[in-house]
């Protein structure tokens, strides 16, 4: 990903999980456009991340498969 835009295109192309409702997809992935904005433009994503949904960690992986966040803070699903 090389812009926001792009970024929010991966965000978009990943599918709400059973089991979430709307409000909460829509907050998760606002935060993860948060995460991508912060990784390009080279700032440290400081929010705390503790999501248990998958596809949340798909929407912060780069295509070939890094994570844009430091590994270290974040509790896996």
């Amino acid at each position: 990903m090389h812009n926001l835009s792009e970024a929010q295109r991966h965000i978009n192309s990943i599918s709400r999980p059973s089991g979430y409702n709307s409000y909460a997809w829509n907050v998760t992935k606002k935060i993860a456009l948060e995460a991508w904005d912060c990784y390009l433009e080279g700032r440290r994503f400081s929010r705390p991340i503790n999501y248990l949904c998958k596809e949340f960690y798909h929407m912060i992986t780069t295509p070939e498969g890094q994570s844009i966040v430091p590994i270290k803070g974040i509790k896996r699903y």
